[in-house]
Order: structure tokens, then C-alpha cells, then sequence
């Protein structure tokens, strides 16, 4: 008797594998009968291998086709120059819950691949791996449900929900746990009761447009450089509900931001003089970016609007004759000395 399965009806996760690839630039083979079961190799472009780092900007799905339909397991891709690591991003067989029947097929098929021999494998993904000289590997997966810990989250899940809510989180984008999102929901999150309109510039993992729309319900824009970026958001305000009042896409600081905003935040990456950058959602040569948001935010900012800052503590070498005035309302250190500022237009 054939499978059937009524392909509007998707998982959760595979709602999310769809996003991580559209973000991707990624289409998958249309479903085809004709074609016999095979495994399905699609590369990356550059800018999208780019995004995990990926050796020569080199980076492949595969996958397999399973009685016409083509399912992504992993992107695989190398990273290193001298100690190159095999990498791949595990997409679980476990997302295709409504599609149970071909799981043990597509484990089988995925457990044969690998079984092979290395040389043959490498050239099967992409035949310039042959000659790279491997050292290890390393699982950059995805991370299908994160709870997030810090407390501030907390609770705040709690009160809307009874429970902290399980988001996913796109490789490349910086983890929900750590200092910087801690100290800036926590300076920013409870001074915005009077805000109708909000920006989060460089939405990173989503979780501030997540907390700013669930705990006043208004509408929240959200940007970043990083199109893996977007797509978590996304992902996690449909995890939250919150994906109603949460537009999100990909823009440069404002290159692509048109309006004016009762508030903005951004945890900015932080100003460097290290000319080669290995992350740069993290570090910004010369305060480049810094310098440009800074210069341009009277043109986004309401009247009384204000930007809620995470950046470097002296910021008088990025704010000169930018007309914007600010105090700091927080010290704290994690890699290096940062600072949370409020700052508005004069």
C-alpha cells in the first residue's frame, strides 16, 4: 500500500528546516517519481558557505531521495587552513515526525554513505576535499530545542506561559545564553512601556524581539547581516506566538530600514583595530559600523525616541558631530570591558 502524507501538514521542525534553507538561498529538487532512490548533493553559494566559515567558501547539502521526494540531512562543509576540520550540521531524520515510514530508510542510507571510504566520500560532496588535510571533525548542528536560562527569559515564559518555551537556534548565530543579551534585556526590556514601535538591529538569535513583543505586544522590527540570523527569529516567534507582531529581515546596520522607532536595540559588534576578523557579528574594524548607526540615528529615532546600546564604554571616538547625547547605564565584562548606553537625539 503507498505512503501518503498531505504536505501542507509539517513538523515544527521541518517548518524550520525550510526556513534555515530559504535563508539558505537553498531550493530543493521538486518531487519526481521518475528518479529512483539517490543521494542529493546541492551547493552553497559562496555568501552561504561564508556563513559557516566554510574553507574556500565551499559548503554542500545532502541529501537523499526517498520515492521522489528529495529530504536535506546535513550541510557538510570544511573549516581550517593548516588543522581542517570535516564539519557538517546535522538536520535530524527525527524532523520528518509526520513522515515516520521512511525514517529507518533514510538512517540506512545515511549510515551507508559514511560508512565508506574517505577519499570516495569527499569526492562524492565535493571533489576539491580529496586533497585537504583533515585532522577531525566537528558536529556544527542545529539546535532544535534550546530552553533558555537566563533569568530575566525565564521569567518572563513563565508568566506568559507556565513554562520556558523549547526555541531552536540556526548554527553561526550566537547562542540565547550569554551576558550580552542578559545585560541588555535586563537594562532595556523593562524601559519600554511607552513604545509603540521598536527595532532590534542585528536580531542575532531573536530571543529580544521574542521578549520585547511577548511582554508588551507591540509591533517589533528586527534586522541583522546575517540572513541565518533572520531566519531563527522567525522561527523562534513561531515557537512563542509572537510571530504576528514580529517583522524580520536582512539589512546591513539601516541600509534597509526606512521608518522611525520609539526605541532601538542593538548589541553592536564591538569596535576592533584587528584588520582580520574571524567573526565579524562580533567585531567591527575600526567601529566602522558603529560610526555609520550612529551618525544616521536621528534619522530613525521618534521624538523621545532612544537607542539602548551594548558596545564599548567610551564611545567619543564613534559619536563625534553625530547631534546625539547618553549616559551609561551599565558596566560589565565578558570577553572584554562593555557598556550598555542610552542614547537619544539632542
Amino acid at each position: 500500500m503507498p505512503h501518503t502524507t498531505n504536505p501542507a501538514i509539517l513538523s515544527d521542525r521541518e517548518k524550520d528546516i525550510r526556513l534555515f534553507l530559504d535563508a539558505l538561498n537553498v531550493e530543493l529538487p521538486s518531487v519526481n517519481m521518475a528518479h529512483g532512490d539517490e543521494y542529493v548533493m546541492i551547493k552553497l553559494d559562496p555568501h552561504a558557505a561564508s556563513l559557516f566559515r566554510a574553507l574556500n567558501d565551499k559548503a554542500v547539502v545532502f541529501g537523499y531521495r526517498l520515492k521522489g521526494k528529495v529530504y536535506p540531512l546535513s550541510v557538510v562543509f570544511l573549516q581550517g587552513e593548516k588543522d581542517v576540520r570535516f564539519c557538517h550540521s546535522t538536520l535530524l531524520l527525527d524532523s520528518y515526525e509526520n513522515e515516520t515510514w521512511m525514517i529507518p530508510a533514510l538512517r540506512k542510507a545515511v549510515t551507508d554513505f559514511f560508512s565508506r571510504e574517505a577519499a570516495f566520500l569527499l569526492c562524492s560532496l565535493e571533489p576539491t576535499w580529496v586533497s585537504a588535510p583533515l585532522t577531525g571533525q566537528s558536529d556544527c548542528r542545529i539546535y532544535w530545542n534550546v530552553k533558555p536560562e537566563l533569568k530575566i527569559v525565564k521569567d518572563l515564559f513563565l508568566e506568559k506561559f507556565g513554562e520556558v518555551v523549547e526555541i531552536p537556534l540556526f548554527p553561526s548565530v550566537y547562542y540565547y545564553n550569554n551576558p550580552y543579551d542578559e545585560n541588555l534585556l535586563e537594562e532595556s526590556l523593562p524601559d519600554l512601556g511607552d513604545c509603540k514601535d521598536v527595532l532590534v538591529l542585528g536580531t542575532g538569535a531573536g530571543l529580544e524581539a521574542v521578549c520585547i513583543a511577548l511582554k508588551y505586544g507591540i509591533f517589533v522590527d528586527a534586522t541583522d547581516i546575517n540572513p541565518l540570523a533572520v531566519a531563527n527569529t522567525t522561527a523562534a516567534c513561531r515557537r512563542t506566538g509572537t510571530d504576528r507582531l514580529v517583522s524580520a529581515w536582512v539589512s546591513d546596520g539601516f541600509s534597509k530600514v526606512t521608518k522611525k522607532y520609539d526605541a532601538i536595540i542593538f548589541e553592536a559588534p564591538l569596535a576592533t583595530e584587528e584588520k582580520k576578523i574571524e567573526d565579524p557579528n562580533r567585531y567591527d574594524f575600526g567601529g566602522v559600523l558603529l560610526k555609520a548607526i550612529l551618525k544616521a540615528l536621528p534619522d530613525h529615532l521618534n521624538e523621545k525616541g532612544r537607542l539602548y546600546l551594548m558596545s564599548c564604554p567610551d564611545l567619543g571616538p564613534f559619536a563625534q558631530e553625530c547631534g546625539i547625547r547618553g549616559q551609561v547605564m551599565r558596566y560589565f565584562k565578558a570577553k572584554s570591558d562593555v557598556a550598555i548606553h542610552k542614547i537619544w537625539c539632542d
